[in-house]
């Protein structure tokens, strides 16, 4: 996880050391005081990396202002005051995951986070945190407004399924009602598992939310200090050009631990709002090899102590039952493999 921090004063520059110390697996990114804030904050908003804005409020919004777009893009933006009293996540809050890092930060630091929320202000389910958290695509983002407003009321919420969709194991929250696809009932939220059927149930239900899995685990390796912006042109380069609409659907990057705090892959992910999944060498070797074998190296053998990062990372993300469907590329030190995941519910939590 990477966050960056945008601070104003000496008291800004001591938070600054206090974060990295109390939360040391973060990779925190400062800007220096020679930086022009607003040239600084509009690079990381074009990696749409998290930031945190040590200072006034009245400050921050002026800053990202011209920068802010969507919030399916934007960064998550965070403020907390010099005296390191209150945090509160400004932008982004919920696709963006700013009330959870907000939060996170302010239990380690002993702040208090402010969430503006609706949905968290009257302590209710989150329909678009619940799609987050569990790779679905939203397809008709002005439902989540309906979808919102009859938790908040209180009223049970029903959700149509595939048949031979997997729930997960978790007990599902008694708001929810869930139905089959086959069922003729209304419901206020509709999971697909192909755009072909979740477009035609669009055009016959506009007011129902409809949800599509993101299928896709992207397995990837590199050479040390490969930026996000070769990384990133690597990847759209190899998967936007497919007829798959891979790009939109991508549920996880992977790759080898090694690779954890490689400061690009890690950027890549949250660029794409998705987990950054690493895997031990063991855990790597012990994947199950597909038809066709293994794409292997003997150099990334002796290196890393596995013959194949990124076709076994992938296959190693997507789970029981994935599929390798696009096998080891390569370019300029860089690597990556697709694999098909079974798409499932990994979680009905909400909450921070």
């Amino acid at each position: 996880m990477i966050i960056c921090v945008c601070s104003f004063s000496e008291k800004g520059q001591e938070w600054e050391k206090v974060l990295k110390f109390q939360l040391p697996d973060i990779l925190w990114i400062t800007k220096s005081h020679e930086e022009k804030a607003s040239d600084w904050v509009k690079a990381q908003f074009a990696k749409r990396l998290p930031i945190l804005f040590i200072g006034s409020a009245g400050i921050a919004v002026r800053i990202i202002a011209p920068l802010v777009k969507d919030k399916f893009s934007d960064s998550p933006v965070m403020v907390m005051d010099e005296g390191g009293r209150n945090l509160i996540p400004i932008l982004s809050g919920h696709i963006g995951g700013a009330n959870e890092l907000a939060s996170m930060i302010a239990a380690k630091i002993g702040a208090n986070p402010v969430i503006t929320t609706s949905t968290d202000v009257h302590n209710v389910y989150s329909i678009d945190v619940f799609a987050r958290k569990n790779a679905l695509r939203i397809l008709n983002r002005d439902a989540i407004k309906s979808v919102a407003k009859k938790f908040i009321s209180k009223k049970e919420i029903w959700i149509k399924i595939p048949r031979n969709f997997d729930l997960g194991e978790e007990t599902i929250p008694e708001s929810i009602v869930i139905a089959y696809e086959e069922e003729q009932v209304s419901c206020d939220v509709e999971i697909h598992l192909s755009d072909e059927i979740a477009e035609e149930s669009l055009k016959n239900q506009p007011d129902t939310l409809i949800l599509i899995p993101k299928k896709y685990c992207i397995g990837m390796g590199c050479k040390k200090g490969k930026t996000f912006e070769e990384l990133n042109e690597f990847l759209q380069k190899e998967l936007g050009s497919k007829k798959e609409n891979f790009l939109e659907n991508i549920a996880a990057i992977s790759s080898i631990d090694m690779k954890k705090t490689e400061i690009g892959l890690v950027n890549l992910a949250q660029y794409y709002h998705v987990d950054f999944k690493t895997y031990s060498a063991d855990q790597l070797e012990a994947v199950t090899e597909p038809q066709g074998g293994f794409s292997e190296s003997d150099f990334v053998q002796e290196v890393t102590g596995v013959s194949n990062i990124c076709e076994r990372s992938a296959l190693a993300c997507a789970g029981e039952g994935g599929q390798l469907i696009i096998k080891k590329t390569v370019a300029d030190g860089m690597t990556l493999a697709v694999a098909q995941r079974n798409p499932k519910i990994l979680t009905w939590e909400t909450r921070n």
